[in-house]
């Protein structure tokens, strides 16, 4: 995406990898933003990304109104611009009708997971408890198949290397165990390496997209 140019806003294929890398970006920069704002100081090592989202401190019980209204904000951004990534995602895997009903299943997942994201930034972690978890859940489960299933037509793909589908495959057990709680120690330090990680895997499919979908 290096040297963008106005027509590539034309194509709605390239338009859809822009959305999803400014989504990816307003995500890192609203929540660091947030961190710094966070009243009880944030720790990296301490605080989960959804502290930034509730409506009060979990340390004092402070308000964290600038906080929570920036994570909201990066949350439904987020979860709105992936929706047309998931979608051109798809044209990379055409070459067989195998590889093209995977991705789309894949693609299906992923566009579920969009709604579920947009959902735990709204649902505050500390007022609406049981709804952010289920939601911060499904998001977590649906986007990890959804890694899953697109590593297995990575496989299929001769466009793409072997690589990519091995660490997908690897991250996506990972976020799998996460889930149903097989990290015991580490936790909050595992959460951000799966989102930060979710936004890298997202990125080099765009850098994919990119090079091979065109205009």
């Amino acid at each position: 995406m290096v040297g963008l140019k106005f027509e590539d806003l034309k194509s709605w294929k390239r338009l859809a990898c822009v959305f999803a890398v400014f989504g990816g970006v307003q995500f890192i920069i609203l929540t660091f933003i947030a961190m710094i704002f966070y009243p009880d100081g944030y720790s990296f090592a301490n605080n989960y990304l959804s502290h930034l989202g509730t409506t009060k401190t979990v340390e004092s019980g402070a308000p964290n109104t600038i906080p929570r209204v920036l994570f909201v904000i990066a949350c439904v951004v987020a979860g709105a611009v992936l929706v047309p990534f998931w979608v051109v995602i798809t044209t990379l895997f055409v070459e067989s009708s195998l590889m093209k009903y995977i991705s789309i299943f894949g693609s299906i997942l992923g566009v579920i997971s969009s709604p579920f994201l947009m959902a735990l930034g709204i649902f505050a972690g500390d007022t609406d408890i049981y709804l952010h978890s289920i939601t911060t859940k499904l998001f977590f489960l649906l986007f990890a198949v959804a890694i899953l299933i697109y590593s297995i037509a990575i496989l299929l793909n001769s466009e793409y290397q072997n690589i990519y589908s091995i660490v997908g495959i690897a991250f996506s057990i990972i976020i799998i165990l996460y889930i149903f709680r097989y990290f015991i120690l580490f936790r909050v330090i595992m959460q951000k390496i799966i989102v930060y990680g979710f936004i890298l895997w997202a990125l080099l499919q765009v850098t994919k997209i990119w090079k091979e979908v065109g205009p």
